[in-house]
């Protein structure tokens, strides 16, 4: 049977403190709290834990989980398997970015237990910014493996009593530190490597936004890094007599040590002239910095959207001089802005004048591909995912769920489209989930209405306070439609027409709850509400 632990007894309390080791030492599984969702936790280095994670949450294997660490060290020590440059490149970005909803894939030890990993040899971490949850991973030692605590394509728990809901029945401790804070799961990023290009094609590149990263140097990325491999075994002892570190320092405080020399090649500090020992440890370890940088041509690309964005990594990575060439590109199954039905956008002054034909994607001028048959595909061929967070079906009720958007003229979508057609839907049989007061005046049309409302709230806190309930009011949707017998469960997305990067994280999310499928409703002279298929 689950237990609720309050957050705070972890820390005031030796006796829990002793019950969570032993717990985790025995291989069993823990929820806790995040500043994004409750996560479903246990042991990221034993592969037994990792498999009750999967068993639990009926998780396909090919669906890789994130590790959490409480310092980036840990990280270096324990999961990743890097060159120095990569290490800076991950010191920069969690020195702006953590702790906090970030997590980095890069290259995992092989000692890592291959389901981890999903067998592509590459792991996610990131620190997260709650104070239990680093709490926990210290009083382990170890990185704590963890999934949003639901099961697998369920909706993502933002309080302990979902996570009581889902796992109610199994042996796992919940520690319960109220709402989360964002209220969505964390931006994943992949640092990516591939073989120095002619510098024609760099420069080209570096001045077409446009360039197709997925195909650009497709054939050239880096998995195995050579170079790194030969000097790998040797790279704690070498650390060790760059930073003058004795030989009986742990790996942890060799890390410890590099950082702070990162900090001063970061911040360009000039050192005392008395301080030479400093300087020459500075040098040989921007010296072995640049020894790799200039190997490889680096890329960092975004495969799940959340609260830091593109543009927020690039800043970071153009005002730190060994890191302003590195691209920043978008992973091309969340590449949500060139949906038609955002795309069209600037026709659409107001929710009731929306103009979109089919939810198509376009790959280049000639080729357009509707996303969620490309995502679909992806997953039918069951390749593994080097990130969490990509698959269709994802956050869903157990009831039909559908988007609803509006449409301006009924026989634009028939002309447009040759499967769409008026539905029959008993509408005292729908739960409607709305977002900003799209059909407020139509609630009592429906079964039960409920309204993620931010009527007092500043225009950039809208989306904040959006983000931080959907998953909140979409269980409380699921559970009004189940208690009521109801068809179908539908999700309003008027007003997210934004192409905002914080607008399309959520997106991301509500479009994956309702496996991509979208009804559209015309208004008609009498009020009423006429549904077409898309």
């Amino acid at each position: 049977m689950a237990t609720i632990i309050e957050g705070e007894e972890l820390i005031k309390n030796d006796e829990v403190k002793e019950m969570l080791k032993e717990h985790i030492k025995k291989n069993n599984l823990i929820g806790f709290p995040t500043e994004t969702v409750y996560g479903l936790g246990g042991n990221s280095l034993s592969e037994i834990s990792l498999k009750n994670i999967f068993k639990m949450k009926n998780r396909p294997v090919s669906d890789p989980i994130i590790s959490h660490v409480y310092d980036i060290a840990q990280a270096f020590d324990q999961l990743y398997h890097i060159n120095i440059y990569e290490k800076y490149i991950i010191y920069i970005l969690n020195s702006n970015f953590s702790p906090g909803p970030l997590s980095i894939i890069a290259k995992a030890k092989e000692c890592l237990p291959l389901i981890l990993t999903a067998h592509t040899q590459f792991c996610a971490v990131r620190i997260p910014n709650n104070k239990i949850a680093r709490e926990i991973i210290k009083i382990c030692n170890i990185p704590i493996a963890a999934p949003s605590a639901n099961k697998f394509q369920h909706i993502s728990p933002t309080n302990s009593l979902h996570v009581y809901e889902e796992f109610k029945d199994e042996n796992i401790l919940i520690f319960d530190n109220g709402q989360c804070d964002i209220g969505i799961e964390s931006t994943v990023i992949k640092i990516i490597k591939y073989k120095k290009q002619k510098e024609k094609n760099i420069s080209n590149y570096n001045h077409n936004e446009n360039t197709n990263c997925d195909e650009y140097n497709s054939d050239n990325e880096i998995i195995i890094d050579e170079e790194y491999e030969k000097e790998c075994n040797t790279e704690i002892n070498n650390l060790k007599c760059i930073l003058n570190c004795n030989n009986d320092v742990s790996d942890f405080e060799v890390f410890e040590k590099l950082k702070e020399v990162f900090e001063m090649i970061k911040t360009g500090n000039i050192l005392k002239e008395s301080d030479e020992n400093m300087k020459i440890m500075k040098n040989k370890i921007t010296a072995n910095i640049l020894k790799y940088k200039n190997l490889y041509n680096y890329e960092i690309k975004i495969y799940r959207r959340g609260k830091y964005t593109k543009d927020d990594l690039k800043e970071v990575l153009n005002n730190t001089s060994l890191l302003n060439d590195i691209r920043v590109s978008i992973y091309k199954k969340i590449e949500f802005e060139k949906l038609n039905i955002l795309k069209n956008k600037a026709n659409n002054e107001c929710g009731h004048s929306i103009n979109s034909n089919r939810m198509d994607i376009a790959r280049n001028e000639n080729d357009n591909i509707d996303l969620s048959n490309n995502i679909a595909n992806n997953e039918s061929s069951m390749k593994s995912e080097v990130s969490p967070g990509t698959l269709l079906t994802h956050y869903s009720p157990v009831v039909s769920t559908y988007l609803i958007d509006i449409i301006k003229n009924k026989d634009e979508i028939i002309s447009n489209s040759y499967n769409s057609k008026l539905l029959n839907i008993d509408l005292n049989k729908c739960v409607f989930l709305d977002i900003g007061n799209s059909f407020f005046e139509y609630e009592k049309n429906f079964l039960k209405y409920l309204n993620i409302s931010y009527d007092n709230l500043e225009v950039n806190e809208q989306i904040k306070y959006v983000t931080k309930n959907f998953f909140l009011f979409l269980r409380k949707a699921e559970n009004l439609a189940i208690n009521n017998q109801a068809e179908y469960i539908f999700i309003s997305i008027v007003n997210l027409k934004s192409l905002d990067e914080l607008t399309l994280s959520i997106f991301d999310r509500i479009f994956r709850s309702a496996s991509g499928k979208l009804f559209k409703v015309f208004i008609n002279q009498y009020k009423q509400l006429e549904f077409f298929n898309n």
